[in-house]
């Protein structure tokens, strides 16, 4: 046991054993790193499960609201009117695999000044040759609507003149759009939920999805443990081997 101890801190075995010792502790980190992000996508599925399966809140308009911007995936209803005027068209979105446009349209909630974004859902691209198509897919008698929280997105590149408004974005990213609205917007979308019945004709209704997936973190955690314990122990019999091997051959 002496042996297989203290052969590998010979003089000529020191610099390649400190190399395996500290590889080895890099992959011990690595483990627990791995385990840290296992245990932060764990506490994220937990968090959506908790929001999907709350109470839904009912949108008011008052400034109660905006702490909802957190509870990302939170079913929300509200009552008011939709403003056609001012919807916008997401690009690049898909349904059923089709590319498309989903429609986001401002709701003024009844009882208030301010209005929530709404994504009303995807529609397909050969329908509108020209912005003014959008219309076609206007739902006036929707007074009542039903959705989530959608997570955010963040706008890329310089922001569109409120005098100027964008009416084709790539994101829904909030804050941007809600500069070129002539009322107070609050501080996230909404996306609506899906009937309970087949729809038949567009917009269809497609809410951004959750992953309940924990993902790979815990098998890798695994890996690394595994590599920390077993490339010391293979450095360690190769050591030995090889020491026995030359002592052998010079006696």
């Amino acid at each position: 046991m002496t042996t297989y101890l203290t052969t590998p801190f010979k003089r000529r075995w020191l610099l390649p054993t400190l190399a395996v010792i500290a590889a080895s502790l890099v992959m011990v980190r690595l483990g627990f790193w791995q385990l840290d992000r296992h245990d932060q996508r764990m506490a994220y599925i937990n968090g959506v499960i908790a929001e999907v399966e709350d109470v839904p809140f009912t949108l008011t308009g008052g400034p109660e609201d905006d702490a909802y911007a957190e509870r990302i995936f939170h079913q929300v209803e509200a009552d008011g009117r939709f403003d056609f005027d001012h919807q916008i068209i997401i690009k690049n979105q898909y349904y059923n695999d089709m590319l498309g446009y989903h429609l986001v349209t401002p709701f003024l909630i009844e009882g208030s000044e301010r209005a929530v974004l709404v994504d009303r859902g995807w529609i397909p691209p050969e329908a509108v040759q020209s912005f003014e198509d959008v219309r076609q897919f206007d739902e006036p008698e929707l007074t009542h609507i039903v959705g989530r929280i959608m997570p955010p997105e963040k706008h890329r590149g310089e922001l569109p003149s409120p005098e100027n408004p964008q009416r084709m974005w790539y994101r829904v990213s909030v804050p941007a759009i809600a500069a070129q609205m002539p009322y107070e917007v609050l501080p996230f979308a909404v996306a609506l939920l899906p009937p309970e019945t087949p729809q038949t004709h567009p917009p269809f209704r497609n809410p951004p999805k959750f992953k309940l997936d924990p993902g790979p973190h815990m098998g890798y955690a695994i890996q690394w443990f595994i590599f920390a314990i077993f490339v010391p122990l293979v450095y360690l019999w190769q050591v030995v081997r090889l020491d026995r091997k030359e002592t052998t051959e010079h006696f």
